[in-house]
């Protein structure tokens, strides 16, 4: 699985889905890559968001 991410200020922010509070997940790195590019398109380079693993928590 993969989320989309940023680093702000040395804090890493999660992409969080619609109206939730869940992280937007994927399950193919292509389809979050498409995404991540759709939503940088407006954003400044230092907000930019990038595609991650999805950390497991045990």
């Amino acid at each position: 699985m993969f989320v989309i991410t940023r680093n702000i200020n040395g804090a890493t922010e999660v992409l969080k889905s619609s109206n939730s509070q869940l992280d937007k997940t994927f399950s193919d790195k292509d389809v979050a890559l498409k995404f991540v590019k759709q939503l940088n398109q407006n954003i400044v380079p230092s907000k930019h968001w990038s595609v991650s693993k999805q950390l497991i928590n045990s």
